[in-house]
Order: structure tokens, then C-alpha cells, then sequence
């Protein structure tokens, strides 16, 4: 049972990695292919990874309509805006786009990255709030000894430094909102 279980399980994983399904190599519409790829900002050389994936299947992608689909869809990777967004998810921007406008979009990115590690410093100042506030909860409860007043204090002062901390990255945070 175990055998079989590991048997099915490694096939799955290397399905999961597979860059295309078998009904996709099939069906064939590769300047469709194409065009998902440039709108996911993958690079050229990604059609070696639809190649591998459909020569299971002895199918060979049409790599002249596959590039000529990438790149169309190149046009809607490589905006400002999409820059940007790229940047909120926590990701650099990948060197598929046109040398003319690359400065904008790398600054657009640098917008969303900065954004994006902002508001992660911000959350990890809350938790760290979050697990200060459990310990006062929790460790000072009845009648505090004069070390653990003094240990209290301590906490809510830093509490109120974590909080100011919060405000300055909030501040800095609007300033990153938007692509400029």
C-alpha cells in the first residue's frame, strides 16, 4: 500500500510540474500560450519548459506563434501599472521589457517593492504590539511586586515606541500608495 501511495504521489508531483497539461500541448493554441506567458513576464527561453512538457506527448510547440502571442502579451506586463502591482506582491519586476521605458517600470516596481516591505514592517511591528499585550495579560495579574510594576512599565513604553514606529512607516507608507 505504502509503495503504491508513493507511486501515485511522485506522479502527481511531477505532473504539478509539468508547464503545460496534456490537452493544452494538444489543443495547441500556442500564440494563446504565448500571450499568457508574455502577460506573466516569462522570459523566451520559457517555451524549453513547454517543449520538455508536451514531448511526452510527441508534440512540439509552434515557437513562432507562441513568441508572436508572448509578445502581445509582453504589452500588458510591461506597464507602469503592472510594475507596481508586481511590486505589492513582493516581487522584482523580470527584464523582459523593452529597454525604452524600463527606467519608468523599474521605478514603478521600486514604488509596489517599497510598499509592499513598508506594510510588512508594519505588521511585524503589530505582532510584536500583539505579543506584548499577551505577556501584560497574562504575567501581571493581581498585585504586582515592585520589579514586576517596573517590568509593566517597561512593556507599555515599549508599546507606545512600537506604536510611534507604526505611525512614522504609516506616514511613509502613503507616500508609496500609488505608482508615481
Amino acid at each position: 500500500m505504502f509503495m503504491k501511495t508513493l507511486a501515485v504521489s511522485s506522479l502527481v508531483l511531477l505532473a504539478a510540474c509539468a508547464s503545460l497539461s496534456e490537452e493544452a500541448c494538444r489543443t495547441g493554441d500556442w500564440e494563446n500560450i504565448g500571450y499568457n506567458d508574455g502577460v506573466h513576464g516569462r522570459y523566451e527561453s520559457y517555451i524549453g519548459e513547454h517543449r520538455e512538457a508536451c514531448s511526452e506527448y510527441g508534440i512540439a510547440p509552434n515557437a513562432a506563434l507562441w513568441l508572436r502571442g508572448r509578445i502581445e502579451g509582453l504589452k500588458q506586463y510591461c506597464t507602469p501599472d503592472n510594475a507596481y502591482t508586481v511590486g505589492r506582491r513582493g516581487s522584482e519586476l523580470n527584464s523582459v521589457c523593452p529597454v525604452t521605458n524600463r527606467s519608468e517600470l523599474r521605478l514603478a516596481n521600486f514604488y509596489g517593492l517599497r510598499y509592499y516591505e513598508i506594510n510588512r514592517e508594519v505588521y511585524a511591528l503589530k505582532d510584536e504590539i500583539n505579543d506584548i499585550e499577551r505577556i501584560l495579560a497574562t504575567d501581571f495579574i493581581g498585585d504586582p511586586t515592585p520589579e514586576q510594576l517596573q517590568l509593566k512599565n517597561f512593556y507599555l513604553l515599549q508599546i507606545i515606541d512600537l506604536q510611534r514606529s507604526i505611525h512614522e512607516l504609516e506616514f511613509e507608507l502613503l507616500k508609496y500608495a500609488a505608482a508615481p
